[in-house]
Parts: structure tokens; sequence; C-alpha cells
């Protein structure tokens, strides 16, 4: 596959869509095991979603408005839903093997969605990350799916700058990584509170929307933006920080947390938090629970982190490496990069294997992939 300038893509303007619907190959439309959706970009600056097997191969590919972010799977249902990067507004359900039309729908007026979202167990619930722009407040967005993600409540996030959110295994508690940064439409990209600003990690009931721990780092790291998790199956949280702080500071940005424990940042000598460039964009477990993944796609690596020991595994160098999920086995990654390549990574093994698909047009792949099962 070619590379592609990512950077060219993210500058050039987003084709309108008049049509909704999926581009399905005829050859691989029968149900796979295991499946990849991330959004993406292709040659001519059109904003993509794709759906892929395990091995590279297309699945699917569908027209999004703008450039979207992350993405959600729906359980019990065919169903993924992918969001709006911050500060869109969109958000497309579809089926991934079906070329029936999506359904759109939006966040509420004064409010966008950070890219992230988790459904409740029975498939009903979405939970997405919001902005209260004109309030500077974190909220989330509660949508239910069986009426076409009707907005029926909001919860707090109880902090500023709420990005991910992952349910844990008792389906009924949140986790909200609060990056503590605000930001307005008005203000385009830029950070308004970068001095000030107070990440945190928060354990949220879904049902009351009350705040049951609120985890805080210490009071030097407090421009450690909290940006991505990920959890075990026994609930163990893996973190993956953005630093705001002064340029020349080597500070860790991987840390693991669980339960009422505070957040512990696993040490890690001079040549490893240099190759994080102070940027984290993505985290993920592997199927095993084993292994966690944070992307350092500024530093083109992928960094894999021992959950028992909670120490760094190693690293896989790929250029504008950011999405990864975990491939079924242990300790196997699919990872993705801006510069339009897929590749396998067991960070138990060290073995690599680049993924193709000859027919499949050139893309730049966005910041991150969902795995799920069809």
């Amino acid at each position: 596959m070619t590379a592609i300038d990512r950077r060219a893509f993210l500058t050039a303007s987003a084709a309108s869509c008049a049509a909704w619907g999926l581009c399905l190959p005829r050859a691989v439309l029968a149900a796979e095991s295991r499946c990849f959706v991330s959004a993406c970009s292709d040659e001519d600056g059109n904003t993509l979603a794709r759906v892929v097997t395990g091995d590279g191969r297309l699945l699917a590919t569908l027209p999004l408005p703008e450039r979207g972010h992350g993405a959600a799977r729906r359980p019990g249902q065919r169903e993924v839903v992918v969001f709006a990067r911050r500060p869109g507004r969109f958000a497309l359900a579809f089926d991934p093997l079906s070329a029936e039309p999506l359904r759109r729908f939006d966040a509420a007026a004064g409010r966008h969605f950070y890219g992230h979202g988790a459904f409740s167990p029975d498939g009903r619930w979405l939970f997405a990350c919001e902005n209260d722009y004109d309030n500077a407040r974190g909220c989330i967005g509660v949508y239910d799916a069986t009426v076409g993600y009707r907005r029926e409540a909001e919860l707090e996030s109880h902090a500023i700058g709420p990005h991910e959110i992952v349910l844990l295994s008792d389906g009924r508690t949140l986790v909200v990584a609060n990056g503590g940064i605000q930001t307005h439409p008005q203000a385009g990209r830029r950070k308004l509170n970068i001095d000030s600003m107070q990440p945190s990690l928060a354990y949220i009931d879904a049902a009351s929307g009350a705040l049951l721990h609120d985890h805080r780092l210490p009071a030097e790291m407090h421009q450690a933006s909290i940006r991505h998790i990920a959890a075990t199956a026994n609930d163990v949280i893996g973190v993956a920080m953005q630093y705001e702080g002064p340029r020349n500071n080597l500070v860790p940005l991987v840390g693991f947390q669980h339960a009422e424990a505070e957040i512990v940042l696993p040490p890690s000598d001079a040549a490893t938090l240099r190759s994080l460039q102070q940027y984290c964009g993505g985290a993920a477990m592997d199927a095993s629970g084993q292994v966690l993944a944070a992307s350092a796609p500024r530093g083109g690596n992928i960094t894999f982190w021992s959950v028992a020991r909670q120490c760094h595994l190693g690293s896989l160098a790929l250029a504008d490496g950011c999405g990864v999920a975990a491939s079924g086995a242990p300790g196997g990654f699919l990872a993705s990069s801006g510069y339009g390549r897929l590749v396998h990574h067991n960070a138990l093994s060290g073995e690599t294997t680049r993924l193709d698909d000859p027919a499949a047009a050139p893309v730049a792949w966005d910041n991150h992939l969902l795995a799920l099962t069809l």
C-alpha cells in the first residue's frame, strides 16, 4: 500500500456526502470472526470510516460528513457507532455488513462530542463523552439506541474535558478519562486553561450519575492530560496521557489504576520517555488482559506494558502510529498509521506482520481502531 502524507489529508476540505450508504466489496460479505473499524481519509481528502478483517482485507467503506475519531460496538446487535472528532457534533450508527442507510444523530444544542462512547451491556444505552462548552463543563450524554438514539439524559463527568469512557464488568460503573483541558468551538483547537488544568479519572454510577471515586495525579503532574483508557476483564485500567507542560520535561505518560487505589505511574528510562514525545494517542488491552498498548504517534512508537508487573515490555516503531486494538491472540494487536500502514504485532513474541489489501484504495488511518466480532 502506498504511503500517504497524513498532514495533507487533514488540511484538505472534506467532500460533502449526499448519500449515506456503505461500499461493500462483494467478495468479502461473509461474516468474519473478528474485524476492525477506523476513521480514515483517502487521497482526495474525503473523510471515511473503514471496516477491515483481521488480515487487513477491506470489508466496507462509508462516507463521513467530517473527520471521525473513535467508535463503539453495540452489544447484542451487529451495529457500530462512529463519533465525530472534537468539536464535531455528528454520530453515525451502521451495520458493518449491510448496505442499509446509516442512521445519524447529533449532540444536543450547546454540546459537542469528544469522539468516544460506551454502551450498556444490554445494548440499549449509549454513554457519549461531551462538552458543555459555554459552561466549561464536561458531561456524558445518555442515548436510547432502541428509539433511534434519542438523547434521554445527561450525567456530569465531574471534571472538564471527558475524552474516553469505559464501562466496568459490573455493567453499572463508568470510568471517564477527564483530560482537564477547556476548549470552545469558537476557539477552534486552542486549549484555554493549560496553566490551571486538573485532569481526573472519574468513577461514575451510570444510573444515578453519582461520583464514586475521583482519582487525581500529583500536583506536579496536573498538566498531564488523562486522555485514553482501556480496561481488562477484571477492571484494571490502563491510562495513556498527553503532557501540556514544558517541552523539556520528561514525565511518565502511561499508568495503571484499579478500584479505589491511586494511579500508579511505572518508572521508565529516559529513552522510553523521550520516545513518547510527551504525547500518547491511544490505549488498548490485549485479549488476555496481560498487555497494555499505548501509542505515541509523534514519537513514531507503539509501546507495550505488562499489566501484572506494571512495567515497560518493549516498543514497535511505526511512523505516525496511533490506532491500536486487540487482535484476539495473547499479546496481539493491530496497529494503524496515518501514513497508511496496518500491521499486526505480538508484544510477547515480538513478531510483526504487515497487512495489506491490494484491491483497496490507500487511506490515511485516523487515531483509533475498534475491534469487534461479527
